[in-house]
């Protein structure tokens, strides 16, 4: 069977998505951020015809990845400030709190006047709203951090505390 391209709830989706989003750019004390990963990247001393983009020569042949990583991205939509981390594992949900927690924990003098954050990412394997350790981690890091984090899209509840 295959995945729907689009739901029912889509169109109310993102109905409410622009509701919520231009509220939160707009208010002083709320930060939206978009986070999303990309697919693997391999990294490897690849052919290339023989040409490569640092001072090494690179494989007449190609071989098996060294590597494969996967590049994750923390973007702030109102300032269009991206950050990008890079996991050899796959992307789980620990890792996405871990990147999250680590990142505020760092630019949280940025924003003295937040108490909101309001979280855009898919509903992917890792987040979706019946991902019970996702939801557990995100809870623990609002209490934590004490900060109301707030979904950006209604089927992805992450937790409401402050």
């Amino acid at each position: 069977m295959r995945a729907q391209k689009k739901i029912p709830q889509t169109d109310a989706i993102f109905a409410r998505l622009k509701e919520i989003n231009p509220q939160a750019d707009a208010s002083a004390d709320t930060l939206r951020l978009s986070l999303d990963a990309k697919a693997g990247v391999q990294v490897g001393a690849y052919s290339r015809k023989g040409k490569n983009r640092v001072r090494t020569k690179a494989a007449d042949h190609d071989f098996r990845a060294e590597e494969v990583l996967t590049p994750y991205g923390l973007l702030l939509p109102r300032d269009s400030d991206l950050w990008l981390y890079f996991t050899t594992s796959r992307v789980t949900s620990d890792f996405i709190v871990d990147i999250l927690d680590r990142w505020w924990v760092q630019h949280q003098p940025r924003f003295p006047r937040v108490r909101t954050l309001v979280i855009n990412q898919d509903n992917g394997p890792e987040n979706k709203s019946r991902r019970t350790q996702f939801l557990k981690r995100m809870v623990a890091l609002a209490r934590q951090r004490r900060r109301l984090v707030r979904p950006g899209q209604t089927h992805s509840i992450l937790g409401i505390f402050q």
